[in-house]
């Protein structure tokens, strides 16, 4: 491209000055300053004043810059100019720079140093029964190669351990002084463990949480070699003092369960972090499940990880390059993105264990009702697929919930958006009102008493899975009473840690010490020197929550279409330090009605149908987005697969 006239750019008054008299008479150059920047010309025509408008005076700069670079003018800055120019394209360097070297550690195999590693491990005093795995030795290496990393390694990976280990290199180098964690409340007791399992009190961990002038005065006392825990409410409601924090520290900045933050326009997340990452001289992002809907799922963690946009470029570049050839993408983002498999786990497979049994009296009574309460929606619908829309409007979940167990129609359900059953056919409520004032045991529970008493015979311990609180209420309360046996309980209504509460500069975090949180809970579940039962959702134990320390046994009293809640629920108790003689079982327990088959036929059909692909998509090497709905009860309910068996079950159909 032929050279053009030497532009000069500085400042003056806030605005930005491009001085060249060649400009105002090119064409292009016209549309780009005064089209697109809204600049105006100066005086005798030499050159344009640029206004910021929304842009940082350095993000214009950058921004006039690349455009005459890219169109045959030589550049030339002055001053502060000269400055911006030279770090930015200092920072592309050194991007490129990275890139290469985390691709050739990648592809080719390309060898890495680990004695530094291993040396830094000792000097903070590495437990020798945190000895880190090939997978993990294979995740640190690549962490200090790329530097800003997305591990995106399957739940139960060891993904804690292995960002620890990269933390404490930096430490011990001197990369780095602070670390900062940033996720949901559930992950800040295994960062907590982790750590002093892994360095003892080496690395001091502290919660950040209390009114806003006791979270300040925390950034403020903040010290060599800490690991401060903060929620994504906590990160955003602090973003000023934070950005202090990291003016006055040299941190690293890790995201956890970073498919939170995965809101690709909106919110205060998301913003909130990708400013603070640009502070930050370190970032790794961490996800079993990087992109739960879609792949723009990926834009916020990518732009955490190099926050000038050279992963991703402009948000509308990315969504269509997502829609185009997204494929193309997960090339240019592999050498900062590590993924471990689960068959890199070295894990023996869990035993899957299915148990019929007879649903019987109100219950089956029930059950039949609302089975003819669906027909009688699909018989007034004309066509097939009006009679799929009519199975949708009618809640299908409310056929697993009869099955279940019909106290589950007694209330609202928010998590899936059900009101309180109410019927016209004044038999249904009949049967309904008479259950509840019955002592009859829901057919499903009963059958889990006789398992869980046939596991705890044993010593064993055991989590009993519902996706309805109703139902996890009344099955504790069945435990305790028939078995008298440790029972807990964990749901929504269960805070995790802590509780956050923002109002304005006055915002609290309010500690629930005192109370019992999730971690509580199941520190005491495992703890229990005997067999215990641990009751819970799917909902509220899918992430960042281990159970496979003392608990190897399942029992599902009922599960949904979403396939990829049931997998990982699973994860739980089948993951990454499973004792090497410990044997998972899975319970599930189908009903039946008179021999025949009900709904959960049905969900375990979809269920093995999609598994394959599921675990594809959660548990293999590639990097896929798993396409799950915003909509929790839009997964539970089934895809249009599953409506139309239902359908034909319904029609009296084989299943």
């Amino acid at each position: 491209m032929e050279r053009l006239e030497k532009v000069t750019l500085h400042y003056e008054d806030g605005d930005l000055l491009v001085l060249s008299t060649t400009l105002t008479a090119d064409r292009r150059a016209r549309l780009f300053f005064r089209s697109v920047l809204g600049a105006k010309s100066l005086e005798e025509q030499r050159g344009y004043r640029c206004p910021r408008r929304r842009l940082s005076l350095p993000a214009l700069t950058l921004r006039v810059y690349d455009w005459l670079s890219a169109n045959g003018w030589e550049v030339a800055g002055a001053g502060d100019v000269s400055t911006t120019v030279s770090l930015e394209l200092e920072r592309r360097r050194s991007f490129v720079r990275t890139k290469k070297a985390a691709l050739k550690q990648k592809i080719e195999g390309s060898e890495f140093d680990f004695s530094r590693v291993d040396v830094a491990l000792q000097n903070f005093g590495w437990s020798a029964d945190r000895t880190l795995r090939p997978h993990q030795r294979i995740g640190v290496a690549h962490a200090l190669t790329a530097i800003n990393v997305g591990n995106f390694s399957v739940p139960g990976a060891g993904k804690t351990t292995t960002t620890l280990a990269a933390a404490v290199t930096h430490l011990q180098a001197g990369t780095v002084d602070v670390i900062v964690v940033v996720g949901p409340l559930a992950c800040f007791d295994p960062w907590e463990k982790e750590t002093r399992a892994a360095i003892g009190s080496l690395i001091r961990t502290r919660r950040v949480r209390g009114t806003a002038r006791q979270r300040q005065v925390t950034y403020q006392q903040v010290r060599a070699n800490e690991l401060l825990l903060l929620s994504y409410p906590t990160a955003a409601a602090d973003q000023m003092l934070l950005l202090d924090l990291f003016n006055h520290h040299d941190v690293m900045l890790i995201v956890d369960e970073s498919h939170r933050v995965k809101r690709f326009r909106g919110g205060v997340w998301a913003p909130a972090l990708v400013e603070l990452s640009k502070r930050a001289k370190v970032r790794i992002v961490l996800s079993g499940t990087p992109m739960p809907q879609s792949g723009k799922d990926l834009f916020t963690q990518l732009s955490i990880l190099w926050p000038d946009g050279q992963l991703t470029g402009t948000r509308e570049a990315f969504a269509s390059r997502v829609e185009s050839d997204f494929d193309d993408i997960v090339r240019d983002v592999m050498p900062f993105v590590s993924r471990t498999p689960k068959s890199a786990l070295g894990l023996p497979p869990y035993r899957i264990h299915h148990h019929p049994v007879e649903l019987s009296g109100i219950q089956a009574e029930i059950y039949e009702l609302i089975e003819n309460r669906f027909r009688q929606r699909i018989a007034d619908a004309v066509t097939w697929q009006d009679k799929i829309e009519s199975l949708r409007r009618g809640r299908p979940i409310r056929l697993l919930q009869a099955a279940a167990n019909p106290l589950t129609f007694s209330s609202k359900d928010a998590y899936f958006r059900l009101p309180q059953m109410e019927d016209r056919a004044p038999t249904l409520m009949e049967r309904l009102v008479s259950y509840g004032f019955s002592d009859e045991i829901p057919a499903k529970s009963a059958a889990a008493i006789e398992l869980i008493r046939s596991i705890v015979n044993k010593g064993e311990k055991v989590v009993c899975w519902s996706n309805f609180v109703v139902n996890l209420d009344h099955f504790r309360s069945l435990v305790t009473q028939t078995l008298g046996i440790p029972c807990y309980q964990i749901d929504g209504r269960v805070p995790a840690g802590q509780d956050a509460l923002h109002s304005g500069s006055n915002s609290t975090i309010e500690s629930a010490e005192g109370d019992d949180t999730r971690e509580s809970i199941i520190e005491r579940f495992l703890r229990e020197s005997g067999p215990a039962v641990l009751v819970t959702n799917p909902a509220s134990c899918s992430e960042s929550i281990s159970l496979h320390s003392s608990c190897h046994n399942a029992i599902y009293l009922d599960r949904t279409y979403d396939c990829a809640m049931f997998l990982q629920s699973i994860d739980r108790i089948h993951r990454l330090g499973l004792p090497a003689d410990a044997t998972v079982n899975v319970h599930i327990i189908d009903a039946l009605i008179d021999g025949r088959q009900t709904v959960d036929a049905l969900v375990e059909a979809s269920l093995a149908s999609k598994s394959q692909r599921m675990q594809k998509l959660l548990e293999g090497a590639e990097l896929l987005p798993i396409e799950l709905s915003e909509d929790p009860s839009v997964d539970a309910e089934g895809d249009e697969e599953d409506l139309e068996a239902l359908l034909r079950y319904l029609l009296g159909q084989d299943i």
